[in-house]
């Protein structure tokens, strides 16, 4: 099962219409990666977690602490 980091990946990746092809792209890395990210097998490393979270249109922090409910809103 996925984490809820993973989890959010995948959804912001798809709320923004984007393929596992194309945000592998905009990052520089393969579509496989992606997926492992996606599926939680793989932690996104410190030198993807900044341009990850600019294409995705979220924190760092918020990628970072997904599931940690101090770091969640209301």
């Amino acid at each position: 099962m996925a984490s809820a980091k993973a989890r959010k990946i995948q959804g912001l990746r798809e709320a923004r219409g984007m393929t596992v092809d194309e945000l592998g792209h905009r990052l520089g890395v393969d579509a496989d990666t992606v997926r492992r990210w996606e599926s939680g097998d793989e932690d996104v490393d410190e030198g993807n977690l900044s341009q990850l979270a600019d294409t995705l249109g979220a924190s760092q922090d918020e990628l970072r602490h997904e599931g940690d409910q101090r770091h969640h809103d209301g």
